[in-house]
């Protein structure tokens, strides 16, 4: 069950962003959220935060969370960006999500609390699917299935923000993209250590989090996180703190509940601590803003285990959301 804060927060959202519309406008709206309330009323495996922490997550409201799969938020330290992988059907295959024109990275501001329309972000060429947003403002990363590339399942490509718009889109190159063959990725605040998710020898399971460091124009040799991060399962997008203090990341849950789960592991005495569970139950991808609010994947099942929806909920820190309900 929602945290009623959180519930009437999305409620206020919702009626903030529609309040300007007509009413055969508005009447389509509701229809999409009753419908997105009907799939989350059919949620067999509904999320769990195993912490006092945070309130019982949430999807984030129109017009972010529409019919539709969304998934791989990225979102800004500041809170009021948000980056994220929208495809209409997630069962088909990427080929043909590069082909249907829609599928791909869109963004959205929050202004006086109220999320934009998500627009589709073009970062060059047709007939490509983009998607697992890295940004600091000034450069963004992004992963890209299109011609040219080194590895057949995808690059990964930076873009420059120029004249108000991202640009200058670049092949990361042949280092990360086939010889690591990095998957998700994130930075260190000083951009000179990215800790990245492969499939590398010395991995202790199938996919391993590793990192690797700034050498001038180049990166130094991979070094794995170790085994108290790492396990016999796949250890995937990681997430590290503004301070380099906490890392986040998703695996496969290690409290016995259904799929994947998210981590967090604290940096204690020049090495990182046992990893907590923090988020079970079909949970995944990770990004944190800057008062510590959840934003992440959430993958819906039936009780017959038949794939839903994904959509990105949003676990807010305790304190914001008593915030927000002060303001309602």
């Amino acid at each position: 069950m929602l945290h009623r804060a959180c519930m009437a927060y999305s409620m206020v959202l919702m009626l903030c962003s529609t309040a300007c519309r007509g009413d055969k406008d508005l009447a389509t709206e509701l229809s999409i959220q009753a419908s997105i309330q009907g799939i989350t009323e059919n949620d067999a495996h509904p999320v769990i935060v195993h912490s006092a922490d945070w309130v019982a997550p949430q999807p984030l409201p129109n017009p972010i969370d529409k019919e539709g799969n969304e998934l791989e938020a990225f979102i800004t330290l500041s809170g009021d960006e948000l980056y994220f992988l929208f495809t209409p059907d997630i069962s088909i295959s990427e080929a043909k999500r590069a082909l249907d024109g829609v599928s791909g990275v869109y963004y959205s501001k929050k202004v006086n609390g109220v999320w934009s329309v998500p627009e589709r972000l073009e970062l060059g060429g047709d007939n490509v699917l983009n998607g697992c947003v890295y940004t600091n403002g000034k450069i963004l990363w992004f992963c890209s299935l299109r011609e040219g590339n080194y590895n057949p399942r995808g690059d990964y490509y930076t873009s420059f923000f120029m004249n108000g718009s991202w640009g200058n889109w670049q092949n990361a190159g042949e280092f990360l993209n086939s010889i690591l063959d990095i998957e998700e990725i994130h930075f260190s605040t000083d951009q000179n250590t990215m800790i990245f998710s492969a499939v590398l020898p010395g991995s202790y399971g199938y996919a391993d989090l590793w990192q690797i460091h700034r050498e001038g124009e180049n990166w130094s040799q991979p070094e794995n996180l170790g085994n108290i991060i790492n396990s016999t399962e796949e250890e995937t997008f990681p997430y590290l703190s503004e301070d380099g203090s906490e890392l986040w990341f998703t695996s496969s849950s290690r409290l016995g509940y259904p799929g994947y789960a998210i981590y967090r592991s604290t940096w204690q005495d020049g090495e990182w601590g046992e990893p907590q569970e923090i988020i079970s139950n079909y949970a995944s991808e990770v990004s944190i803003d800057r008062q510590g609010n959840l934003y992440f994947t959430h993958f819906l099942y039936d009780e017959n285990d038949e794939l839903l929806e994904s959509k990105i909920y949003v676990a807010y820190k305790e304190a914001d959301a008593v915030q927000f309900n002060n303001l309602i």
